[in-house]
């Protein structure tokens, strides 16, 4: 699912815009390592996680995402 902020300066717009630098929610090879950096912005989920949700959010929904 490809993200796009809200936020202008902070993830939306210029250099830093999450949607121009293709950040997701995907699912990953390596479940063993979620919790991890590993990779350049996106949220890494379990396979079956992404796959529980990828149905019930449509497009435009807002996600909320807290650290």
């Amino acid at each position: 699912m490809w993200l796009e902020g809200m936020e202008p300066g902070h993830n939306q717009g210029g250099y830093v815009d999450t949607y121009q630098r293709y950040i997701y929610i995907h699912g990953t090879q390596e479940e063993g390592l979620l919790g991890q950096p590993a990779s350049h912005g996106c949220v890494r989920m379990a396979n079956q996680d992404v796959i529980d949700l990828f149905e019930p959010v449509m497009v435009g929904t807002f996600v909320y995402i807290a650290g």
